[in-house]
């Protein structure tokens, strides 16, 4: 793309330095993707300002750095510096003019919430492969391009990086995006210039408050995503919120939007609902209610609460998507669950084994909760809670949890980063005594203990690291599968 193209989209930029002339043939904002006629873009982080790499981007061969001051000894630089009063908003805005405007060429689904992102993303996804249609996702698990997969860096990434996965779909002939909008790229302008079409709410709990200090401004980050929905039809109908009726928050999501707004509840009438919830050995069947029929459901996971999601992929699919409901109900035969969200391991073992991504209060009592009830010998719980900086309040009400509902319970890492194992296994534990518990620091210890001390007709629940594939300890991301482990401690019985 021409130079003075690229930066004629900027509304308030001052250049300086060498004449703007010649093609951009890449926009990073990492010195280590620099090239040849690349235009480097200089964000302030919370360890490096790129402002200080000017000698190095022009070293790689950079034509351009766009800056919100000028870098010292910039005059001797052969560049052409572009002044802007946010490096970070002018990245949203070129990256969208480089690629081309790609979020315009696809269906952009993107689901928010405190809980359930994960599954309703993966829900809709293959749910749309199954009915013939490529995909893209991004998300805490991976981000995919049709059937390529990359390494997750944040569950949403930086505007750039975002808008060159959606060119990348758009290349590789994807028809869809479903994207899991988290609190933080929502608050930090991550999202800006994606172009959705149908924003999805699932519920609002505690987390993050470490980030936005209160739950009023929590909910107002998570509002930012239907607020961005705008006022345009898109194919000649209404951008679509779906919404779930049963959290108390729904009323400030649908009041952010002008949207036409859909409902969704597992405890009452909504324009999707489910009655008759029965959890069956790793399942549950449903009877969902929309448009005055009824049809019946199987879904491949246990916890009301998945039933809830499903709820909202079904209206995704039937509203935006415009399927039957009887075509999404039969690609749901397909459908296997979701890696690390209530998923039951199995190796001959005579008792039940379960790895779930849950870690914040609500959704740790709600795993709870379901697998008590279902639970004939003992509930076992294996749970951490993520050190360094995170909302630490949490862990009381977490720990609160935890006794409430389990028999026994075994404490370790999840990702303490700089923070000691035993400190946060405390802060978990606080006064309680009433249940047997017991600190095992190693992760891969403490599943192994867990499996030894297991007998007939327990359950296990591995709590908090779900499918991700590392664990943080101290800045290092030391490679991690839960289910790995776990399969390995099975094995050796």
């Amino acid at each position: 793309m021409q130079a003075t193209e690229l930066i004629r989209v900027l509304a308030d930029a001052t250049l300086f330095g060498e004449p703007l002339e010649g093609e951009v043939t890449a926009l990073v904002n990492d010195t280590r993707q620099i090239t040849a006629n690349s235009c480097f873009i200089a964000i302030k982080g919370e360890n490096f300002d790129g402002h200080q790499a000017v000698h190095q981007a022009s070293q790689k061969g950079a034509c351009m750095m766009i800056v919100e001051y000028l870098p010292e000894g910039w005059q001797q630089v052969p560049m052409t510096f572009v002044k802007v009063p946010s490096t970070y908003r002018a990245q949203a805005i070129l990256a969208n003019k480089f690629y081309q405007m790609p979020s315009q060429q696809l269906n952009v689904v993107a689901v928010t919430g405190t809980n359930g992102k994960t599954t309703t993303s993966t829900m809709i996804s293959e749910l749309l492969m199954a009915l013939g249609r490529k995909t893209g996702v991004i998300g805490t698990l991976h981000y995919k391009v049709d059937q390529q997969f990359y390494p997750a860096v944040n569950t949403t990434p930086n505007a750039l990086h975002l808008q060159q996965l959606f060119h990348e779909m758009v290349t590789n002939g994807c028809q869809d995006a479903i994207i899991e909008a988290s609190s933080h790229a929502l608050a930090l302008g991550r999202l800006w210039y994606t172009d959705i079409d149908c924003a999805i709410f699932t519920n609002l709990t505690r987390e993050h408050l470490d980030f936005h200090h209160t739950m009023e401004e929590y909910a107002y980050a998570k509002s930012l995503l239907f607020a961005q929905l705008g006022q345009r039809f898109h194919q000649g109908r209404p951008r679509l919120a779906i919404v779930n009726a049963d959290d108390a928050s729904a009323e400030i999501m649908m009041q952010a939007t002008a949207a036409e707004c859909l409902t969704y509840s597992i405890t009452k009438e909504a324009t999707a609902y489910a009655t008759q919830i029965e959890a069956h050995q790793g399942t549950q069947s449903f009877t969902l209610h929309f448009e005055q029929k009824m049809y019946q459901v199987m879904l491949p996971m246990v916890g009301a609460y998945n039933v809830s999601n499903y709820l909202a992929s079904f209206l995704c699919l039937v509203k935006h998507y415009q399927f039957t409901p009887e075509e999404v109900i039969c690609a749901t035969a397909t459908f296997q669950g979701v890696s690390g969200r209530m998923q039951s391991i199995h190796e001959g073992q005579n008792f039940n084994v379960i790895v779930d991504f849950a870690h914040t209060p609500d959704a740790i009592q709600k795993v709870l909760a379901e697998l008590k009830e279902q639970t004939v010998g003992r509930l076992i719980t294996v749970i951490g809670h993520s050190g360094g900086n995170r909302d630490s309040g949490a862990r009381p009400e977490i720990g609160d949890h935890v006794f409430a509902y389990s028999d026994e319970i075994v404490f370790t890492a999840d990702n303490p980063r700089h923070e000691p194992v035993d400190k946060i296994a405390r802060e978990l534990i606080g006064s309680h005594d009433e249940k047997p518990y017991t600190i095992i620091e190693k992760r891969e210890d403490a599943v192994a203990h867990a499996i030894r001390i297991a007998q007939a007709g327990d359950t296990l629940l591995f709590a908090g690291k779900g499918g991700e594939t590392y664990q943080i300890i101290g800045d290092d991301k030391v490679p991690y599968s839960e289910e790995a482990v776990i399969r390995t401690a099975l094995k050796t019985l």
